[in-house]
């Protein structure tokens, strides 16, 4: 019968809407676990070139987000701001900026981590904040944490 059919019809109808709705929120969720697993400090062990960025994460609201990077090898301070200025934008980060570089002496053997000098192209970083946010990630615990504005 005709309203058999238009209440099949509505039915379908519905269910599309909320199986849309469902895989819209599971595009979100995921994009939101990938975006919060990405860990404010990656820093190398040894003495390296490191870059402090902010970008605002894609939660609902936004909230700022400062990380402290520093990569083995990097010849300049771009080298190690571009590949993770990628990975926040590919993760939905968004208003990113390289706030400023130096350079970071990772020393996990004697719990050691010392902040200091600046970067040509990004200027001189905040170390007392890079400071900070180690502190604040449990893996640094324990660590003598120094910094410095002097040095290159």
């Amino acid at each position: 019968t005709a309203a058999a059919a238009a209440s099949t019809s509505a039915t379908t109808a519905t269910e599309t809407d909320d199986n849309a709705r469902a895989t819209r929120n599971r595009t979100e969720d995921d994009a939101n676990a990938e975006w919060r697993q990405i860990p404010s400090v990656e820093i190398a062990p040894g003495a390296h070139k490191y870059v402090q960025i902010t970008a605002m994460t894609p939660a609902d609201p936004p909230q700022t987000r400062t990380f402290v990077i520093s990569k083995r090898g990097a010849q300049y301070h771009a080298n190690v701001a571009e590949p993770f200025v990628y990975r926040l934008e590919n993760a939905g980060y968004t208003d990113i900026r390289v706030k400023g570089g130096g350079r970071i002496n990772y020393m996990p053997d004697v719990r050691v981590i010392s902040i200091f000098g600046y970067s040509y192209g990004f200027g001189l970083a905040d170390h007392k904040l890079s400071k900070e946010i180690m502190q604040k990630d449990g893996r640094y615990l324990g660590y003598a944490i120094e910094w410095s504005n002097e040095g290159y």
